[in-house]
């Protein structure tokens, strides 16, 4: 893993642990907030209950006030304890029973006879915690004579549920957030080693361009005299040549022309050869480049396809486009192909081309580096042509690229001339 991805998700930790650490500290804060205030609630209603309760009233009476204390308050219970921890009165008329030692803490009671009130944690039923409160009841002498026994559930604290959304809100939006934050980091990463690997590109094919330069200039002059010495042996021999001479001469002359095609490619790399734009109807280069195609490669059938005919003009150097189309065919005679089609389209905003073939493909090997120079997976290519045509295309404006297929299938990318071509 390199320095930047580790920087990439290092940052997406450290965001996600500071957001939820924020989460967090605001939740307890919160909490701690709410159960005050829902401690204060159950004391106001715990004290109001027990001052109306000392005036000695019936147990029915009782049972009815509790019951407006429990409604008012929305709690789960309110009743009257007696020392004997008996059910004095109770908001939903029993009486009479022994309390439920489940629901009541003993030791709190006994406080609370003693005339010490305490509101804490009670216990829970379902999931669902339940609040108690123990308030003294005093008679008319002044004595506890009960304890007035309060339970808060789910209805009297909703806030807290309230507040464990928000937290599990929180702690989503977090996660969330620090996904984004991984997610742009990487695209960030992604796009700096694109960038280095372009910037890398471009400086191995400004050396090479200027290596080329030198190579092509040097070369070029002793080819115009090897080719114009053998012609002339050629055309002035003292004795009649005999048939294999002049195949011996003719092929002294296809390789210096090859070599001549060859420095010419390297000066495409070099410099930029002015172009002549015009405007151009892409299924007439087309048609050239299939006719030449035949002339060289006859054992590939160049299909033209019929939307050709419809494709609107683009200014654009025609002999240079007819140079990238006869490259790509001739890539695809010379990997074995058999037939090639070329299709055209056009958008709002280009007009392409696609040439496919049906041969084995591009090896996985040069995928990545099809483009540069020098790259190629034949025996015997120079790696030259691709890279030519892909500058050919980009000083258009436009572009060329593998495209997915069965076979081999190259787009040509030229962007679409407004007002019918003209630019």
């Amino acid at each position: 893993m390199n320095r930047r991805a580790v920087a990439s998700l290092a940052a997406s930790a450290l965001g996600l642990a500071g957001s939820l650490g924020a989460t967090l500290a605001l939740y307890a804060s919160a909490s701690t907030s709410l159960d005050r205030v829902l401690e204060e609630r159950l004391r106001s209603a715990g004290v109001t209950a027990s001052e109306l309760l000392e005036r000695g009233e019936t147990s029915a009476a009782s049972a009815a006030r509790l019951r407006a204390v429990m409604d008012g308050n929305r709690l789960e219970g309110a009743s009257l304890l007696s020392p004997a921890l008996t059910v004095v009165a109770d908001a939903a008329g029993r009486s009479g029973a022994s309390a439920d030692l489940l629901r009541i803490d003993p030791a709190r009671v006994e406080r609370a006879f003693r005339g010490d009130a305490s509101i804490g944690r009670g216990y829970e039923v379902g999931g669902v915690r339940i609040d108690t409160a123990y308030f003294p009841v005093r008679g008319r002498d002044g004595a506890v004579s009960a304890v007035l026994a309060l339970e808060a559930g789910e209805a009297f604290s909703s806030g807290r549920a309230a507040l464990r959304r928000a937290l599990a809100t929180g702690v989503a939006l977090s996660v969330v957030g620090a996904v984004a934050l991984a997610l742009a980091a990487g695209r960030w990463e992604r796009s700096e080693r694109a960038r280095e690997t372009a910037a890398a590109r471009a400086a191995r094919g400004e050396a090479v361009a200027r290596m080329a330069a030198g190579v092509a200039h040097d070369i070029r002059n002793p080819l115009g005299i090897i080719r114009a010495a053998v012609e002339l042996v050629r055309e002035r021999g003292d004795a009649p040549l005999d048939a294999r001479d002049r195949r011996r001469l003719e092929d002294v002359l296809g390789e210096v022309e090859r070599l001549r095609r060859l420095t010419q490619d390297f000066l495409e790399l070099s410099a930029d050869v002015a172009l002549h734009l015009a405007p151009v109807a892409l299924g007439a280069v087309a048609e050239d480049a299939a006719r030449g195609s035949a002339a060289v490669h006859p054992a590939l059938a160049v299909e033209l396809a019929h939307s050709l005919g419809g494709l609107p003009p683009v200014a654009a150097d025609a002999a240079r486009l007819r140079q990238v189309l006869a490259n790509l065919l001739s890539n695809a005679a010379e990997a074995g192909a058999r037939a090639a089609t070329v299709e055209g389209a056009a958008d709002d905003d280009a007009v392409r081309l696609t040439v496919r073939d049906d041969g084995p493909g591009v090896d996985a090997s040069v995928r990545e580096r099809l483009f540069e120079a020098f790259a190629t997976g034949r025996p015997g290519g120079t790696g030259l042509g691709l890279a030519v045509s892909r500058r050919i295309m980009e000083r258009h404006g436009g572009g060329l690229a593998l495209v997915d297929g069965p076979g081999t299938a190259f787009e040509l990318r030229l962007p679409r001339c407004p007002e019918g071509g003209r630019r």
